[in-house]
């Protein structure tokens, strides 16, 4: 990845730190947002000095896509990847989920992602290349008992992905990861909604074979090999992370 400049949303903690991290030390320059200020300086202390351009901002809203499209750019002259990795999660059933929760929750999960191709790729294109890959997640593969919207948002990328594959090839690579339970700020809230603790991490991971929560480090590595040239014949792939949960 060296010389390499990577864009990566959601970059203040959990998959998204473990992300920019390991594109770091693989040589790559990298543009991170995050809601989180103080937690996205925190994230740019760790990928090192020189190598990280930072922006605070909601990445649903396109202003924040824009300036993290720009300052990167201006202070590392191209865009070669884009990870998407930005997710909310609010715990509630199909019956209790409000009109207002499920624009939120398609909109970051989802539409964020459309918005940000759509601003990236032309970056990519005067570099004459680029690779892609959005964070969907287990839910989008089977179903997950009280996050049903979640789950349906991470289906929808899926689709997004396989689309936009097929509209961007062959120049720029477009590829799903779809995480299973990650040990993570947004597992911790999840789990912290049951009652029972132990009910909680076994719906996470009862059904895989191998039984714990990842380390965002290992779906991390993920990301960073399908953007490289190592993974240079894939494109619309979406790769399970997760212990063979969908495998059953």
């Amino acid at each position: 990845m060296t010389g390499k400049v990577v864009l990566i949303s959601g970059a203040g903690s959990g998959i998204g730190r473990a992300t920019a991290v390991r594109f770091a030390e693989a040589g790559a320059h990298v543009g991170i947002t995050d809601l989180d200020e103080k937690s996205l300086d925190e994230t740019a202390r760790l990928v090192g000095p020189g190598l990280a351009a930072a922006v605070s901002g909601d990445i649903a809203d396109p202003a924040t896509i824009d300036e993290l499209a720009t300052t990167a750019v201006e202070r590392f002259g191209r865009v070669d990847g884009l990870v998407n990795n930005v997710g909310i999660l609010i715990p509630q059933s199909l019956m209790e989920t409000t009109v207002a929760d499920f624009d939120r929750i398609m909109h970051v999960n989802c539409l964020s992602q459309l918005l940000t191709i759509q601003r990236i790729v032309p970056e990519m294109r005067k570099s004459g290349a680029g690779s892609i890959v959005n964070v969907s997640s287990i839910g989008g593969l089977v179903a997950l008992p009280g996050v049903g919207v979640y789950g349906a948002s991470k289906s929808a990328v899926i689709g997004l992905t396989r689309s936009a594959a097929a509209e961007l090839a062959p120049g720029i690579r477009v590829n799903a990861i779809c995480p299973g339970g990650v040990d993570t700020a947004m597992a911790a809230g999840h789990i912290a909604s049951f009652e029972d603790r132990d009910e909680a991490i076994s719906l996470l991971t009862g059904r895989q074979m191998i039984p714990r929560l990842a380390r965002p480090e290992e779906i991390a590595n993920v990301a960073v090999f399908l953007v490289s040239d190592e993974a240079s014949f894939m494109t619309g792939a979406v790769v399970p992370v997760e212990a063979g949960h969908s495998a059953w």
